[in-house]
Formats: structure tokens, C-alpha cells, sequence
């Protein structure tokens, strides 16, 4: 199964969801609150919400309005990534003067612009999403994984401040179903022609990857009998492992080969 030919997974029902979870919750912190650090990235409360609105700004004016001025060469000096790293400093460092009322007031504009532009996509045109292929993706797929960044965005948010409530669980399942497309794509080990390794991602679902020879795998929903290898994580590690957070050695369940957990351990379901 590749991603071209994948069923469609529509999340725009659940982006104004999300959404005014984000906003609701920025609108109750005390202002301690909107400037303390994230343990997960260097950016506090405040620069996260400001990244979000970036988020929005460049969809719109890329992919909307056709404006291509702020766009990356993936030929960049130090390489794109690292461009693209720079490109979201900057904004956060030249929009630090905006004040919370105003960072949420365009953030409630910039969701309603986003939910009419998602709703004009042909979710079967053409995308892309750098960490899940080499080429084109279904835009149904380039939406969905824009719903794991601010997915992700906002979990920092929350534990920074100490309010994740039930939001986690809400979204995961289809969080997790979205990061899983990074396997096939990055996980690369050579072995013999259909071995096979399973990964139980709890709430994610169970997937399977099957190797094609040349290290190249192939990802299907559900588990085999007798894998070569079998990876178990708990809902909260699985997506944390995606993300580059770090794991301790026991919240991963490993079964098979050391030489298949490895290259496992490095795939990301982001830029990074």
C-alpha cells in the first residue's frame, strides 16, 4: 500500500475543533503562563502560538493567493531544513512585539480562512510532504499531517502549562495514523525479501512493514504472524518517538533483531 493509494483520511471536520480547543486555551492563561519556556522546544508559551500563526499565513499565501515570495530553495545554503529553521525564527523574533489579544484575534482569523481553504482542496490532488515521500502526496495527506503539527504545537503548549486534560487522546489516534506514512519512506535495513516487522502503535493501530528487497519496505494496516521483529509502544511514546523526543530504553517493547530496531528508532514524522 502506498500513500497515493491509501484510502482517503478527511480531517477537516476536526481542524475548527482543534482549533478552538487553542484558542479557548490561550485565551485562559494568566500571563506567567504565556511566556514560560516549552520543555519540548526552545520557544516559549507565546513563540509557539506566533509559529502557529505562521503556519496559517503560509498555507494561505502559498497555496491560496499563489504567492510564491517566501517560498524555500530546497537548494538553501546548509540545506533546507536548516533554512526553513532560520525562515521560522525570524517571524517569531520579528512578531515578539504582538500582544496575546492580538496573537488570538489573528489566530480566530487566520482558522476561519484556513476551514474555507481546506474545504476548496481537491483531496485527491496533488501535495507534499517531504518526510513521507520523495515526490507527490494526496492533498487529503499534506492536510492531515498540518493537523499533526498543530497537534503537536499545542501539546506543547499544554505541557507547559500544565493543562493537557483529555486533548491528547482526542486527536491521537488519527495523529498516529497520519505519522506512520514516515516508515515506509525513511525506514531503509537490508534483508531478505518479505520479512517483516510489526509495529503496535496502541491507539495508532497495528502496521506491518515488508521488506522488498534493495532496504526497501512496504506498509500495511494491520499485524502478521511470526514477524522478524516486533515493536510495541504505549500511545504517549509512540507519538513522542515521531517527534524526536526522547525515549527511555523501557518504553519501547522490542522484540527481534538489534539491527532492525535501530534504523526504526530514527524515522520522524517531522522536518527535523
Amino acid at each position: 500500500m502506498d500513500l497515493m493509494s491509501a484510502p482517503v483520511l478527511d480531517v477537516r471536520p476536526l481542524m475548527p475543533e482543534e482549533r478552538c480547543d487553542l484558542l479557548t486555551l490561550l485565551s485562559d492563561l494568566t500571563d506567567e503562563e504565556w511566556s514560560r519556556p516549552s520543555v519540548a522546544t526552545e520557544w516559549t508559551v507565546k513563540e509557539l502560538a506566533l509559529h502557529l500563526l505562521d503556519d496559517d499565513l503560509g498555507w494561505l499565501s502559498r497555496g491560496r493567493d499563489r504567492d510564491q515570495s517566501g517560498s524555500l530553495r530546497t537548494d538553501e545554503p546548509g540545506g533546507f531544513v536548516a533554512a526553513l529553521t532560520a525562515k521560522n525564527q525570524q517571524w517569531v523574533e520579528g512578531a515578539a512585539g504582538l500582544s496575546r489579544t492580538v496573537v488570538i484575534g489573528l489566530l480566530e482569523w487566520s482558522g476561519q480562512q484556513m476551514d474555507a481553504y481546506y474545504g476548496s482542496m481537491d483531496l485527491r490532488g496533488f501535495g507534499r510532504v517531504a518526510w513521507a515521500s520523495d515526490g507527490a502526496v494526496p492533498v487529503w495527506f499534506d492536510i492531515a499531517q498540518d493537523l499533526t503539527e498543530r497537534w503537536v504545537h499545542q501539546m506543547q503548549i499544554r505541557e507547559a502549562v500544565g493543562r493537557v486534560d483529555e486533548y491528547r487522546d482526542r486527536f491521537l489516534p488519527l495523529v498516529l495514523r497520519t505519522f506512520v506514512w514516515a516508515l515506509p519512506h525513511q525506514y531503509r535495513e537490508d534483508a531478505e525479501p518479505a520479512s517483516t516487522i510489526v509495529i503496535d502503535l496502541t491507539q495508532g493501530g497495528v502496521w506491518t512493514l515488508t521488506c522488498q528487497g534493495d532496504g526497501r519496505w512496504v506498509l500495511s494496516a494491520g499485524g502478521v504472524e511470526s514477524p522478524d521483529a516486533e515493536a510495541c509502544f504505549d500511545a504517549d511514546t509512540g507519538w513522542r518517538w515521531l517527534t524526536g523526543g526522547r525515549l527511555r530504553q523501557e518504553d519501547l517493547a522490542w522484540a527481534g533483531p538489534e539491527r532492525f530496531r535501530e534504523p526504526l528508532l530514527r524515522i520522524r514524522g517531522i522536518l527535523v
